[in-house]
Order: structure tokens, then sequence, then C-alpha cells
């Protein structure tokens, strides 16, 4: 498991470094669209571009984003402007073959800009602007050795169709993408993975995560490991799909796998909040059944394993259900997990319901009664993120129970970090590394050691690596 798991990163890992950073176009990115989903021309401004290259740019942008070339612009029309980072021509337009060789090698593992400049070089920036302002919508980089003069009308059209293909891809779009929106510390968010992203996280150096974006509204998402639990009053941990909170003293390990697949259902509009749905199918094992006698799942159930039951595994259905809308640089959440034990995996783990006596180590009441399944339990959630810049972010979580001294919150920090720009044949604008650091608020009642009770923090630790 450990091998395959290590040779499924060190792929998808190369896979990011090297996405878009071969041949020509080494950039290619748009925001969201939606709110200009009407504007159907554009204006394509190519002043000190070679001969042919705003043409080109023209024709590939109407073939691939529908969009139509006028001039002189006015209300309602994009404006594409080029601008030249560099156009030298050839010393000697007849390139000998070792030249031709070298500079196509050069052009394809994108390291235009070092050695000899003599066989020319052609490098531009075309930025979509919209109607009204001067803040870029979409970008496409382009750079290639040879001659200007015979590499503009390539380089247009090039350029134009990885333009015009991100131009389409986000037309209806109105929420803008961030490396890990897909969910904050422990809520899932109404977004999905984007199609063919990537993700790679730990937590608390136990529990992996891996994650992939089949389309544009499909999630498939894999969790493994295990997890630390408070067993504080059988307290009830969502960050492992609502399972958690060994019956007894001191701290539990929770091991578990989670196969699941997240569904995008409605896209987020200026009136309309965006909705997800998602469905994992969990199968806990080892520490989280049967250590110190019971584990608890939901409401303050004290769920005592039967006897032999220590060592086996118990598959739960995980739902969940999540509503976001964006206020500006502010995300507001709402929704529920459905944790349901009708198991499809064949269970090995017996239940017997009781409620722990105080003092006798969280054994669980003898005689109670034996279920076949455990009992349905719903844990909603609210959320808020404030985006605080490109890099980073504050969020914070709550989970309400009855009584209200059994729920539970998290506040937190993200730092999302990155490069820019690819380097030569490494597409590291294509990575981002995120860090999480948070608390895990609940409330600890008394116990033999002290007479009152007090709200303690657990720290959470994540850090994950994208691939956009």
């Amino acid at each position: 498991m450990k091998s395959r798991t290590r040779a499924l990163v060190s792929s998808s890992l190369a896979a990011a470094l090297f996405s878009c950073a071969f041949g020509q176009v080494r950039e290619a990115t748009s925001g969201p669209l939606g709110r200009y989903r009407e504007v159907t021309k554009v204006e394509v401004r190519a002043e000190g571009a070679p001969a042919g290259l705003g043409d080109s740019l023209s024709e590939a942008l109407e073939s691939t984003a529908e969009l139509a070339t006028v001039k002189g612009g006015g209300p309602g029309v994009f404006r594409l402007q080029v601008e030249v980072l560099d156009a030298t021509e050839a010393a000697n337009p007849e390139q000998s073959r070792g030249e031709r060789v070298t500079s196509n090698l050069r052009n394809t593992f994108g390291v235009t800009q070092v050695g000899d400049q003599s066989i020319g070089r052609l490098a531009f920036v075309a930025r979509l602007l919209p109607p009204e302002g001067d803040e870029p919508l979409a970008h496409v980089r382009w750079e290639g050795m040879g001659a200007p003069s015979l590499w503009a009308r390539v380089a247009g059209a090039e350029a134009g169709e990885a333009l015009g293909r991100q131009v389409a891809y986000r037309r209806d779009l109105f929420v803008p993408r961030r490396a890990a929106d897909e969910r904050l510390f422990f809520v899932p968010t109404a977004l999905t993975l984007d199609k063919g992203e990537w993700l790679f996280s730990n937590d608390e150096l136990l529990l992996f995560h891996l994650g992939v974006g089949l389309t544009r509204r499909v999630q498939l998402q894999l969790w493994f490991g295990g997890l630390p639990i408070p067993a504080a009053g059988g307290t009830l941990l969502p960050p492992l799909h609502m399972l958690g909170g060994v019956a007894g003293a001191g701290f539990g390990l929770v091991g578990a796998v989670d196969l699941g697949v997240k569904v995008l259902i409605l896209d987020e509009t200026p009136t309309r909040p965006g909705l997800a749905v998602s469905y994992d199918l969990l199968d806990a094992f080892g520490g989280a059944i049967g250590v110190g006698g019971g584990v608890a799942v939901g409401d303050g159930l004290v769920l005592a394993a039967a006897s032999g039951a220590a060592g086996a595994n118990a598959q739960f259905n995980l739902f969940a259900l999540s509503a976001g809308k964006h206020f500006g640089h502010t995300q507001v959440l709402a929704g529920t997990y459905v944790l349901d034990n009708h198991n499809i995996l064949p269970q090995s783990a017996g239940f017997t319901v009781g409620v722990a006596a105080a003092g006798d180590g969280g054994t669980g009441a003898g005689g109670g009664t034996q279920l076949a399944h455990l009992p349905v339990q719903v844990q909603p959630f609210v959320a808020v993120e404030q985006v605080l810049g490109p890099h980073s972010a504050l969020a914070a979580e709550f989970f309400p129970r009855w009584p209200l001294s059994a729920s539970m919150g998290t506040t937190g920090a993200r730092w999302l970090l990155g490069a820019e720009h690819p380097s030569g044949p490494l597409a590291l604008d294509r990575l981002r590394l995120r860090l999480d650091l948070a608390g895990l608020w609940f409330y600890s009642p008394p116990n033999q050691d002290r007479a009152n009770g007090m709200i303690a923090p657990v720290p959470w630790i994540g850090i994950g690596v994208y691939g956009l």
C-alpha cells in the first residue's frame, strides 16, 4: 500500500511539474467570466507585433471561444491587449540543420531565454480585458526561438487556441477559484476540484488524503490512515467523518479507509448559492473499535463493542450536503453530515448501546441493548472563510449539538504558497503548497482531577500539495 501510494504521489507530482511546461505556450489562465457571458465580441490590439500575429489570434479566438473580432472596440466588447516582450530577428535567416534542431529542443523544453539568441526569439503576453476597466480577466504567454516573422502566425494561432479554451471553460462561472477551495478544515465547500486538478495532503501526520477532479463537477477522493482522538466525554470529531471519541481516558487512535465521490449540483451565481453533495464509503478499524471498551458516535451515545470485537472493523456510509455563497472575499457555508451504519462491506463488530458509568474506565454499562446497526447520526455545520489575499485566509467552523456544551468549533488560518510563472520545463505555477494551522475547540466536562469543566483546544496541522 505504501509503495503504491508513493508511486502515485510521485507520478502525480511529475505530471503537475511538467504539465503545460513543454512547448511555446507557457501560461494560459482565466478567471470566472459569468458576468460577461453576454459579451460575444473582442477587439484585438496587437500594435508592434509581427505581421500576422494579431490576425491569427483573432481567428483562433473566434473558433475556440466564439468571440467575433471587431475593429474600434465599443461598449460590450472585450479587449485583447498584446504586449511583445521580445522580437529579435535571426542574424542569419538560413539556419543550419543543427541550429534548427537546437531551437526546436529549446522551444520544447521552454528554455528560450538562455543560450545563443542569434537564431531569433519571439515572446509575448496577450491579456483579455473587460469592456470597462483594466483588470485582466485572462492571459496567455507564448515564447519561442526562431525568426518572429516566420513564427508570427503559428504563435498567434497557438496562443489564441489556448486562451480560447480557457475562456470557453470559464464562460458560465462566477466564483474565483483557488487551490484547496474544495474544503475548509473539516467542512466541505460547495466546490469540487477542477477537471484534472489533484491533491495529496496529510493532517496530524497520520491522516492522508488523495483527490482528483474527473470533470468540473465530479471529484474522487481517498482518505486513509489514522487520527488521534481526545477521549474526554466521547467527543465527536467531524475530521474523521463524524466517527471518533473513544470512550475512556486519555487518547485513542481511529484507523480508517474512505473512498468517496463529490458532485457539484448547482453552480453559484450572483443570486443563488452553490450546492454540492458527496458520498463516502468509510471503513473504520483497529483502535476505532473496542479501545477502552467503546466508541462514541454522535449525540453522546457510547456504543460499546461487543465482547471480542477489539481490532474489528465497522463500515459506515457518510453523506454530506454543502451550500456556499461568496460575498466579495467572504464565503459563508452551511450544510450537514449524515452518518449511516447499514453496511455494504462485511462488518465484524457487534455493538451494545450503554452509558459509561463514572469511574468505570469508559467500558460502558453492561446488559445494554444490542444493535445490528448503529443509529443514523446527523451533524449540521456552519462556517465562514475570509480571504485576506492571494496567499492567505482565515476560517471558522461550528458544529452545533444538544446540549450546547457538546458543540464543537474550529478556528484557524490557511496559507497557499507557490510560484507565479513556470521555470524552464518545470510548470511551477501549476503547483500550490497548502499549510493549515487550526484549533479544534470543545468542552471538557469536570472529572476526578478538576471540579469545573473547561473549553480545551486541540491543535490541528495540515499540509498539502495541489496540482492545478
